[in-house]
């Protein structure tokens, strides 16, 4: 289930300079666009006009229809698929959040951490990072 990130706990902190780089894709009046997350979740960011985003149901759940307004924010998770529509036209962004780079640092301490113990830490080059 996504969630406004009014709603989170740790609301998503970004930059100037990182909202100004990210790529927005236009919703024309009357278009549908169907939006697929891959395999990390995303932020989905209304920089100009209202979307209607409906998250299809599962058997467990029932569909969600959640509108979003400019400058509203939502948490997709990895794999979601949902719909957007304009009303009556919209901009958006995908943000990747913040904490994915926190996630592959750790990812990659630990595989230094690993590859160390395994060589008896003789390697100057590992400690240097």
């Amino acid at each position: 289930m996504p969630c406004k990130e009014n709603d989170m706990a740790n609301p998503m902190v970004m930059s100037n300079f990182q909202q100004s780089q990210a790529a927005s894709w236009t919703v024309a009046p009357g278009e549908a666009r169907p939006l697929e997350i891959g395999p990390g979740s995303r932020w989905l960011r209304v920089t100009e006009g209202r979307l209607w985003l409906t998250v299809p149901g599962t058997a467990d759940e029932p569909a969600q229809d959640v509108w979003l307004e400019s400058g509203d924010s939502i948490a997709l998770p990895a794999g979601a698929q949902a719909v957007l529509e304009a009303w009556p036209s919209a901009q958006f962004q995908l943000l990747v959040p913040p904490d994915a780079c926190q996630r592959g640092k750790s990812l990659a301490q630990r595989l230094s951490e690993q590859l160390a113990s395994r060589l008896g830490a003789s390697s100057p080059a590992l400690h240097a990072a």
